[in-house]
């Protein structure tokens, strides 16, 4: 099944220009990296890491009342109104397991797994500040575990609701994460995107070529682990389907960020090659448009 989706959902808070003045409000370090832009309207300086890392605490301080958040060098911070924009696409697919008309459930009772958390830790956040849920964030790297798990420490708001789990075994995902008595309503996971250190790098020097720029490293950041494993997000995403039948009646959907356009038939042929083992797949393809910038949300549970 196939559906589109054009701009940002509907519930996202974050449509339309930054309010740089109110985010400011709350989050007076903000102020020091305001620019003018040719046309005289305040903006960031996007090409700078510490810029785009204070835009995001300033969100999260005056969006979700997220006190503190902050990232060492080399880890990545996320764009939060693209995660925020997956996050109130899946929580819709909700509606329909829970039989809750358009209303998405909400309160501790509904139960959420993030796949590579990682240190910025945002579905966590962005989950339990928008809905209440409670959520797992699993991670493979136990550095930015400790970062993540002292961001949730730090915040009274998060207290209860966000849990840790490393993920010991590199080539595994769900296996070691998902215990005998979980179950959880909606995973999602972005995954390593790229399949090999030199392929991130090669991608990133064409985006500072693009901006007519010399190669400032990435605005976004990011870790080995949070960027590239074998294969890249083909392979993950294929290993997520595949360990994915052994938890089928511990999970209501399953889902993904899909980068590559080129992936998405061989990910939905996998998908329904399953189905030929297991039994009937919903599938869902939910396309989402944040700006210049369109990725695609697969989603699947098993009937």
């Amino acid at each position: 099944m196939q559906k589109k989706a054009y701009g940002l959902h509907p519930r996202n808070p974050h449509h339309g220009r930054y309010n740089l003045p109110l985010l400011c409000q709350h989050y007076p370090a903000l102020s020091h990296y305001i620019v003018l832009t040719p046309g005289n309207q305040q903006s960031i300086d996007f090409s700078q890491a510490t810029a785009v890392q204070a835009l995001n605490a300033a969100l999260l301080a005056s969006y979700y009342q997220i006190k503190f958040w902050q990232l060492p060098d080399g880890y990545l911070c996320p764009p939060i109104p693209g995660r925020a924009d997956y996050l109130h696409y899946a929580a819709d697919l909700l509606t329909e397991l829970h039989n809750s008309a358009d209303q998405v459930p909400q309160g501790k009772q509904i139960r959420m797994l993030d796949i590579g958390c990682g240190a910025n830790c945002i579905y966590p956040i962005l989950a339990t500040r928008s809905f209440g849920w409670q959520v797992v964030g699993s991670e493979v790297d136990s550095q930015a575990l400790a970062i993540a798990q002292t961001i949730v420490n730090a915040n009274p708001a998060l207290k209860g609701l966000v849990k840790l789990r490393q993920q010991q075994d590199a080539k595994q995902i769900f296996n070691g994460i998902i215990l005998a008595d979980d179950y959880f309503d909606l995973i999602v996971c972005n995954p390593p995107f790229y399949g090999s250190a030199a392929e991130a790098q090669a991608v990133n020097q064409q985006k500072w070529h693009k901006l007519g720029k010399a190669n400032q490293g990435r605005n976004f950041a990011g870790s080995n682990s949070e960027l590239w494993c074998d294969g890249g997000e083909l392979a993950f995403i294929s290993n997520m389907i595949v360990e994915s039948q052994t938890y089928a009646k511990q999970v209501g959907w399953f889902s993904s960020l899909v980068s590559q356009q080129k992936h998405h038939k061989q990910l939905v042929a996998l998908l329904k090659q399953q189905a030929k083992h297991y039994g009937k797949i919903d599938i869902r393809q939910i396309n989402m448009q944040q700006g210049q910038k369109s990725s695609l949300m697969l989603a699947w549970r098993f009937c």
